[in-house]
């Protein structure tokens, strides 16, 4: 009798372990770039291993990241029950290497991030072990495709062979070409340019000695010069890196505020990093002393002052008053000291651009009623083709007459195609500086010679950018905040201006953003919501 309940008990229970087993489902969310809790983006079919689930997976265009639960929810925007059962790295975003299994835990809301936005990807998890693999084999070599100045989908300039490391390539490469593109396949038509778009990997400006995101683009890397290089590409990490070892670079990787933690020790400071852009440094720096010094470079020890003599940046004079919001000019090969309102006991915090290219220093403040009043100085952006919210195009000083500004205006493009819009404040981020932004009344408003230009202020919508119809060069600006909103007046230089046959040559080139505005690229989104111009565009 006790034997056939044992065996009615011991059937019953495995009865309920296959229901369960078979109920189990493994679903990944935010592939589709949808991220709703209750729809499964894929759905990874059990193998033969109990646990332990396998599928293809497509990520969308601009989708990058993923996550993996058990159990969807009932509603479509759930999070704090989807995360109950969400299977998430241990590390925010952490980007997951080909055929390395990633550990992965319970209950965390994080996301995991595969090499390359917009690709396919085989993919198991176990729950088991509890870990997640992209399966799939590395080339066995790359292709350096238009370094020699040829573009044709059939031909490379250069092979990469894959190196000891599984997933890394490298070669010695010379370039007659500043631009080239990474090649995992060779097209076999050579005027089909299409064929070989799945396999051709770009991104933009290379910096030397400086490792490069690389991604599925039919954008080009470029460099400055020409030149032979060891080519570095790891596919792993999807970065790729040019290496000569008598480069000597324009500017450094990193700037250093010295003093800003209230110390006055040369081999300590606040550290700024390098930003898309090379010769400009961001960062957000607390201050605890009310001085501080710059320079490229920290000394070995708390006195070395005299090892970085040389690597000091300063102001036009040795001591200079820092206003938040406000730019500085700065002096290379000079030692100023840098005097601002900050204490251990009142510290400040502030978004620093150090900008080495136009040499310009400002701290961002967050008061969101800066400047109460006629501001110090305005800003254009837009002008020189870039938009960035932190680094304007030109500085325009007020005059003696309050409300009354008077600069010059630079255009770098071509004709039928030179925006710009005046700024009051400069800052981290769109939001931030359109409140107080000069606009016109309607994007691509018409910006004459000589002409009243009249402007608006909408802080809850930006109208775009005022197009320019002269030719690129640079110009007299005045500003006249005194009128309305403002009204803006563009007037021609003397014989000793920049006139538009002594222009920079002409290009074309727009620069993208999303909301928070981080830089997305010089690629016109496929589509979702960005900016471009200083105007947002939904797609």
């Amino acid at each position: 009798m006790k034997k056939t309940f044992h065996r009615i008990i011991m059937s019953a229970l495995l009865t309920v372990l296959a229901t369960v087993a078979a109920s189990a489902q493994c679903y990944i969310v935010g592939s589709d770039n949808e991220w709703k809790t209750n729809t499964a983006a894929a759905e990874l079919a059990e193998t033969a291993t109990t646990g332990v689930y396998e599928g293809d997976v497509t990520f969308v265009d601009g989708a990058q990241y993923f996550a993996v639960t058990q159990k969807l929810t009932t509603d479509n925007d759930d999070w704090t029950e989807f995360n109950k059962n969400r299977f998430a790295p241990s590390v925010f975003d952490a980007m997951l290497v080909i055929n390395e299994p990633m550990t992965m835990v319970k209950g965390r809301d994080a996301s995991f991030k595969v090499p390359v936005a917009g690709t396919a990807y085989r993919m198991r998890v176990d729950f088991n072990a509890q870990t997640v693999t992209l399966l799939g084999d590395f080339p066995d070599k790359l292709y350096v495709w238009g370094s020699d100045g040829v573009f044709d989908p059939t031909l490379s300039a250069a092979t990469l062979p894959k190196t000891e490391t599984d997933g890394v390539y490298k070669a010695t490469v010379e370039f007659t070409s500043c631009y080239f593109n990474i090649l995992t396949q060779l097209g076999t038509d050579p005027n089909d340019y299409e064929a070989i778009l799945p396999y051709r990997y770009g991104g933009g400006k290379v910096v030397i000695n400086r490792d490069k995101v690389m991604t599925l683009t039919e954008q080009s890397f470029h460099i400055a010069t020409p030149g032979t290089y060891d080519v570095t590409v790891d596919l792993r990490t999807m970065t790729m890196n040019l290496h000569s070892d008598t480069y000597v670079p324009e500017y450094q990787d990193h700037v250093y505020l010295i003093g800003a933690n209230g110390s006055n020790f040369a081999d300590q400071g606040a550290e700024l990093t390098w930003d898309e852009v090379d010769g400009i440094y961001t960062g957000y720096v607390t201050f605890y002393g009310n001085k501080f010094t710059i320079s490229t470079a920290l000394a070995s020890t708390y006195d070395g002052w005299d090892e970085i003599k040389d690597k000091r940046i300063g102001a036009v004079a040795p001591t200079v008053d820092v206003e938040t919001n406000l730019t500085i000019g700065l002096k290379k090969g000079e030692v100023s000291d840098f005097i601002i309102g900050a204490s251990t006991d009142n510290p400040l915090t502030a978004y620093v651009t150090l900008d080495l290219v136009n040499n310009r220093l400002t701290l961002y403040g967050n008061d969101a009623s800066y400047p109460i009043g006629y501001p110090k100085e305005l800003y254009t952006l837009g002008c020189d083709g870039k938009w960035f919210t932190n680094i304007p195009a030109n500085v325009i000083p007020a005059t003696d007459k309050p409300g009354i500004y008077e600069g010059e205006i630079t255009f770098v493009g071509e004709v039928g195609d030179l925006h710009f819009i005046v700024l009051k404040r400069l800052g981290a981020d769109w939001d931030f500086v359109n409140a107080k932004r000069l606009s016109p009344y309607s994007d691509r408003d018409p910006a004459d010679l000589d002409s009243d230009i009249p402007a608006t202020m909408e802080p809850d919508f930006s109208p775009g950018a005022w197009l320019f119809s002269g030719e690129p060069g640079t110009y007299n600006i005045k500003v006249d905040l005194t009128k309305g909103n403002g009204v803006i007046r563009i007037s021609a230089k003397g014989a000793t201006g920049i006139t538009a046959t002594t222009a920079a040559p002409a290009t074309k080139n727009y620069y993208y953003y999303d909301l928070n505005g981080r830089f997305l690229g010089n690629v016109e989104p496929q589509k979702g919501v960005y900016v471009v111009k200083g105007k947002k565009v939904i797609k």
